[in-house]
């Protein structure tokens, strides 16, 4: 107690440090980071634990972000230089902000493509990322171009690439064949490596922050507009890497790209749905009216960038501008015309019609009592309107009338109303008329009748 007293300071009280259970465990970490520095955590904690681990997989990890840097040296890279005509790369981007198209806010994507000499640069802006714009807009680059380059470098996007394993690559068939007919070899990039495809990176980056950033837009014609003159100012610029204009470059480069073959590729959507019952054929998740005479009949529909054809028997059967919306109907009235004709309901809404032309107001009050007496309304509306080519319309208005005073809207009251009575009594005959008879023998009789009993 008194040295407790005589003190400076209160006493403290000091826990002897106890040893972590990961330390036992620390030299196998390192071997494992010196053989292969990207092994996930969890795997890394599995091998551990068949080698008695039992801690949490959070020092762990804790200890290995401290580690690693000594195992993992960090990246670098080689700067590329590339032959005229040898090399192109392309890429879509995703812009920041929606824009009007047909009223509806839709999202903007920018097919970029780069020719890595010249670092010429084409950008076509598209509502949509499928392969038909895929292969729509790469086309569209290419005659700009005037050529292909020999190689053209994507990332794993599923227009491009089916399937991978490692090196081992399954390219989509319809992009091969757009790549064959264009006369260049694809390349895929290797999965999260963006350093091979830098050349197309870069300018998608100056696109976002030169073009888009701090401009905005009427609709996404204007967007085109817009995108069109800034290109051009562009290829103009000079280039911070090359220090020369790409467009300079570009004059020369061209001269070594691949000629295109005359004849383009159609790049079209093609879809061959069944028209439904109520004349529609659905296109993503919109529905775009056809003509009547075509309801469940099957139809080929070629879809571009701006509108969605309909073929029959190989003739255009009808035509509609693309929607980018979810879930429009978009329609055409000329594709029902004549449709109310054909159904049942409109021939009773043309006798109706007559009916009502022909008998006026009473007729319409007789209608209403009609109505609800019979279930056989288009018969009994004819019977009526066949009445006035016999009779004149006045009496048969005042049939009705009286019809209608003893609570009887029937038809048949009408006709019997109708049908007049006797105005004079038949001439009774004449007793002058009265002919002469023969006079026989009764015995005749007799005998035929076989004979008197």
């Amino acid at each position: 107690m008194s040295a407790a007293i005589a003190a400076e300071q209160p006493p403290q009280y000091e826990r002897e440090p106890r040893g972590s259970k990961l330390d036992l465990y620390k030299p196998n970490i390192q071997a494992l980071l010196n053989e292969t520095p990207d092994l996930s955590a969890v795997r890394r904690q599995e091998i551990l634990e068949g080698e008695g681990y039992q801690g949490k997989i959070s020092i762990l990890k804790q200890y290995v972000q401290q580690v690693r840097p000594q195992f993992k040296p960090p990246e670098a890279f080689l700067r590329m230089t590339y032959a005229p005509g040898e090399f192109g790369q392309v890429d879509w981007a995703e812009l920041p902000d929606r824009v009007l198209h047909q009223g509806v806010p839709c999202k903007v994507y920018a097919f970029v493509m780069v020719l890595c000499y010249s670092r010429e640069l084409y950008v076509e802006f598209s509502l949509a990322t499928q392969l038909s714009d895929f292969l729509r807009c790469h086309q569209n680059a290419l005659r700009v171009f005037g050529g292909s380059p020999k190689t053209n470098v994507y990332d794993n996007l599923t227009s491009v690439v089916l399937t991978r394993r490692g090196a081992d690559v399954t390219f989509n068939e319809n992009f091969l064949a757009f790549a064959g007919h264009s006369c260049f070899e694809p390349k895929a990039c290797w999965p999260y490596r963006p350093n091979e495809k830098g050349v197309v990176e870069r300018p998608i980056d100056y696109l976002k922050r030169n073009f888009w950033a701090g401009r905005t837009f009427r609709d996404f014609d204007d967007v085109i507009a817009q995108g069109r003159r800034w290109l051009e100012r562009a290829n103009q610029r000079i280039h911070g890497t090359l220090k020369e204009r790409p467009g300079d470059r570009f004059a020369y480069e061209c001269t070594m790209l691949t000629p295109l073959p005359t004849a383009s590729l159609h790049t079209d959507w093609v879809l061959f749905p069944r028209v439904t019952k109520d004349c529609v054929i659905r296109v993503a998740t919109n529905d775009y009216s056809v003509p009547w005479r075509l309801a469940r009949q099957r139809v080929e529909v070629r879809v571009d960038a701006r509108a969605v054809r309909i073929y029959h028997e190989g003739k255009l059967a009808a035509e509609h501008a693309r929607s980018y919306g979810k879930y429009r109907q978009i329609s055409n009235p000329q594709h029902y015309a004549g449709l109310w004709n054909r159904k049942p309901s409109a021939h009773l809404v043309r006798v109706h019609q007559l009916y009502r032309e022909t008998y006026g107001e009473v007729g319409e009050r007789f209608f209403q009592g009609l109505s609800r007496a019979t279930i056989h309304l288009e018969q009994a509306l004819a019977d009526l309107v066949a009445r006035s080519e016999t009779y004149r319309r006045e009496d048969v208005q005042r049939a009705m009338e009286w019809a209608m005073q003893q609570g009887r809207s029937d038809p048949a009251v009408v006709r019997l109303l109708l049908i007049p009575a006797p105005t004079t009594r038949p001439a009774p005959l004449s007793v002058a008329l009265s002919p002469e008879v023969e006079g026989r023998d009764l015995a005749v009789y007799d005998a035929l009748a076989g004979g008197v009993r």
